[in-house]
């Protein structure tokens, strides 16, 4: 019984993660020129003992500077940060 329901809260959490990364909740940014670009790789370790599990992913930001000069830096997806470069305009790269 115990094993039946480790098995069913691990398919679970794996549905719920799965979901969490399809459905990406990031606001979009301020248009502008895209003027950088940042990928950090994160990992993080939860539980104690010998139920400790790491887990690890990529956050994608990009950097647009406005027409009147600022900049702003803000989270995007990974298909976003992938389709616009590095003088693009955003949020047009994204519909290529």
């Amino acid at each position: 019984m115990k094993r039946a329901l480790a098995l069913l809260g691990a398919a679970l959490t794996a549905t719920a993660l799965l979901m969490t990364a399809c459905s990406s909740g990031l606001e979009q940014g301020p248009p502008g020129r895209v003027v950088a670009k940042d990928r950090d790789y994160e990992c993080h370790t939860t539980g104690t003992g010998k139920k400790r599990h790491r887990s690890c992913h990529f956050e994608y930001e990009l950097t647009t500077r406005d027409k009147d000069g600022q900049e702003h830096e803000f989270e995007v997806s990974s298909s976003v940060y992938d389709d616009c470069h590095r003088g693009s305009s955003y949020p047009a790269c994204t519909t290529r």
